[in-house]
């Protein structure tokens, strides 16, 4: 590894008023530690009163970390890790720390993790990155230096401490370049040795490219290690590290790969640009938007005849995002291709953000999310702002007044809630925190960006390995399959009497555990050779566990003529929904999509009827392609519609989980084959932290949707108000009623946002 030492600490204190010394990341950047006057460009939209619903400061329970200077912060499904940094538990001993913690965002529970393996040595300004669902890659950062302990690096000459955040100028630390890997389910680390590794460096930004070729079992780089083996490293993750600062803290203009299929650093790159954690973000592109979406409008399409989106055929581009020069702001925004290059895209429209200290952010559904500390003489808070990339046009994010008090210290995108965390305490002071670089972790601020209408089907957005969305070639099958009556056994009954022939194997397949009880209930009580089974959620969500309905799991297998006699199986199912809703559900369960955007027979009221039905129905994936579509096609015209829809989805489904006493751990089997298995075909095994399954995330999933409803009709009330106004005093009695509904409405949704 490479190691130089440092002469001074980069947590050292320094106002806002005030020139920095050397040693604090982004201290050389002009006007870094004066913020100047209120830049005119850092205005946004006109506030909503939205705030309350939108913004919750959560409370957390265990074993929270002290206060640190320059941790990493990493989510990894519905769990928050917290590695190293400098603990500022107490003015006395500010020792560095090679802790990880870990808070489960949906009990909200913290946990120190007992760690084990060759565990990195203490540090901070580090990077920890997210290797697929199981997997943490910890690169870089200061150490203390060899032979000198944690304790010893904060003491100064003669014995004395200092201050939280300052150390005595004495070579007692040294940049890293080292790389370590942290296993999820085993809590072990790894070290990873390479050859030719790059300057060591901290305060840089680090973000990993996903593929599939990275290891997925605890031993996977050990028996590499252990054989030699020497891989080509094609289609592997790669780990891009961008900038940073040195031993002298001058910026490492750069940009270095590392390849964790081959485990090498396989490339350097000149980034001609000064970037690093002070100024900067970098976050991978994803497979939501195609490279050349990027700034071609609303009107570019990714999507193909199918649905599935053709950007998943361009893997590996990511964002560069800088602000610098916080007296006049500037704003650069660069695009990484897959090859390595770099290209610079302006950005546009008439609002900006301001200059954010150590901005934090990822890509969520087809926007660059970026947070950040704002300082000015006249203003101090924690600042949200999204970028279309479509568009490349900023937005302002307004959570209210929930920044204005309190020191909010460091944000991150949780993706598989289309959310926004920000980690802080409600009642210190951000400017005082920010000086000594302080990060705290007593309170949780979640933002719903859902509400703002960014929503990410995470089910699409997944990991090859376990995602849960079809590839082109089965919806293209289940295309086929539709149009082939001749292989059909089994016909769909509409409320006005229409059938809709299906292959009762290929849906027990899709649909799982829920339709197959149905045929075991129908298989019980039938003495007819052609009989109707009846779906109603309704009924069903006032069934007991003692219900026929449950089923015996000796009998839950697909349908086969070995299992079920073809005279006496059921070969009907009547739906009480119309024909364009049993259509729409019938296309899901055969390709695992509905019909593109822009089909006319997928509208909003057929999407609303939909929402209804999928948790009751228990039909993976319909709820979070219903909830994407319906985002995409929200208007002020269909609002009411939604929100409605969506107060009613929220309320059902309850009694379902009841009935089947469904548990997802028991769908995991040995492969026994599909004549043999008597499980859920489509359910995955649970990963760490994950709650896909919960009553708890269908409920949030829905609750987010509701509140984006809400705030249409909201925007909507404005808008009449407006025009009553101009109307004379007659008008003011119906405003005063649609006020008073407006405001219990919102004091509705704001029960259930407390409550989540």
């Amino acid at each position: 590894m490479s190691a130089s030492v440092l002469s001074s600490d980069p947590a050292r204190s320094s106002t806002p008023t005030q020139s920095s010394t050397t040693g604090i990341p982004g201290s050389n950047v002009p006007g870094a530690s004066a913020p100047g006057p209120s830049n005119s460009s850092s205005g946004g939209p006109p506030s909503q009163n939205f705030s309350t619903l939108v913004s919750t400061i959560l409370k957390t329970t265990g074993k929270e970390p002290a206060p640190l200077v320059g941790p990493s912060t990493t989510i990894v499904n519905d769990v928050l890790y917290v590695f190293g940094g400098r603990a500022l538990q107490s003015r006395a001993t500010p020792k560095l720390t090679n802790d990880m913690y870990a808070l489960d965002l949906v009990t909200r529970v913290w946990k120190k993790l007992e760690t084990r393996g060759q565990i990195p040595p203490p540090r901070y300004f580090h990077s920890v990155c997210a290797l697929g669902d199981s997997k943490l890659v910890c690169f870089g950062g200061m150490s203390p230096a060899a032979g000198a302990g944690s304790e010893a690096a904060n003491a100064t000459g003669d014995g004395t401490q200092q201050a939280p955040g300052t150390v005595a100028d004495t070579p007692e630390v040294m940049v890293m370049s080292d790389i370590h890997v942290f296993d999820i389910p085993t809590y072990t680390w790894t070290f990873i040795p390479a050859i030719d590794p790059p300057e060591g460096r901290y305060a840089h930004c680090a973000t990993i490219l996903p593929s599939s070729s990275f290891y997925s079992q605890a031993d996977g780089v050990a028996q590499v290690l252990e054989n030699s083996h020497r891989l080509d490293g094609y289609g592997g993750a790669e780990m891009v590290v961008v900038g940073g600062q040195d031993s002298a803290n001058h910026y490492i203009e750069e940009i270095n790969v590392f390849n964790l299929r081959s485990l090498q650093w396989i490339s350097k790159a000149p980034l001609a640009r000064s970037c690093g954690a002070y100024r900067s973000v970098v976050a991978p592109l994803g497979n939501r938007l195609a490279v050349s979406q990027i700034g071609a409008g609303t009107d570019a399409s990714g999507q193909a005849e199918g649905g599935h989106n053709q950007a998943l055929k361009e893997p590996g581009a990511m964002l560069i995002y800088s602000n610098y020069n916080f007296l006049d702001v500037k704003l650069a925004l660069q695009l990484r291709l897959p090859d390595g290059t770099l290209e610079d895209r302006p950005m546009n429209g008439p609002h900006t953000p301001p200059g954010l200290r150590f901005p934090n952010g990822g890509v969520l559904d087809n926007h660059f999310v970026v947070s950040g500390t704002y300082l000015t003489s006249s203003k101090q808070e924690y600042a949200l702002w999204a970028l279309d990339l479509r568009t490349l046009v900023w937005s302002r994010i307004d959570a209210g007044q929930v920044f204005t008090n309190g020191s909010w210290n460091r944000g991150v995108v949780w993706n598989r809630r289309s959310s926004f965390l920000i980690l802080g305490n409600k009642n210190r002071s951000l400017v005082d925190d920010y000086n000594h670089r302080r990060i705290n972790f007593s309170n949780l601020c979640k933002v719903d960006l859902e509400a703002f209408g960014l929503y990410e089907n995470w089910r699409n957005q997944s990991h090859p390995a376990v995602q849960k969305t079809y590839s082109p070639a089965a919806e293209e099958f289940g295309k086929m399959f539709m149009q082939m009556p001749e292989l059909c056994d089994m016909e769909f009954i509409c409320l006005e009497g229409e059938t809709i022939p299906v292959n009762s194997r290929l849906v027990a397949k899709r649909w799982g555990q829920y339709f197959i009880d149905l045929l075991n209930n129908t298989k019980n009580d039938s003495d007819r050779a052609v009989s109707i089974a009846t779906i109603t959620p309704a009924s069903f969500a006032g069934s007991s566990a003692a219900s026929t309905l449950t089923g015996d799991k000796r009998d839950a297998f697909l349908p086969t003529p070995a299992n079920y006699n073809p005279l006496d199986r059921p070969r009907a199912l009547y739906f009480p929904h119309s024909q364009p809703i049993v259509a729409a559900l019938t296309e899901f369960l055969y390709t695992g999509s509905l019909p593109p955007p822009g089909d006319t027979s997928v509208q909003a009221p057929i999407l609303c009827s939909l929402l209804q039905i999928a948790r009751p129905y228990r039909i993976e994936g319909l709820l979070e392609a219903t909830v994407e579509r319906i985002h995409q096609q929200l208007d002020g015209k269909n609002a009411a519609a939604v929100f409605n829809a969506a107060a009613t989805a929220a309320g059902s489904g309850s009694g379902i989980e009841a009935v089947y006493n469904y548990n997802p751990a028991e769908d995991v089997k040995e492969d026994k084959g599909e004549e043999e298995s008597g499980e859920h075909t489509v359910a995955m095994p649970p990963l760490p932290g994950s709650y896909e399954d919960d009553e708890w995330w269908e409920s949030v999933n829905i609750i987010g949707l509701q509140k984006r409803g809400l705030r249409g009709l909201m925007e909507g009330r404005r808008m009449r108000e407006r025009g009553k106004s101009i109307g004379g005093p007659g008008a003011r009695p119906d405003m005063e009623k649609e006020k008073d509904k407006m405001q219990g409405l919102e004091g509705g949704m704001r029960g259930m946002n407390m409550g989540n």
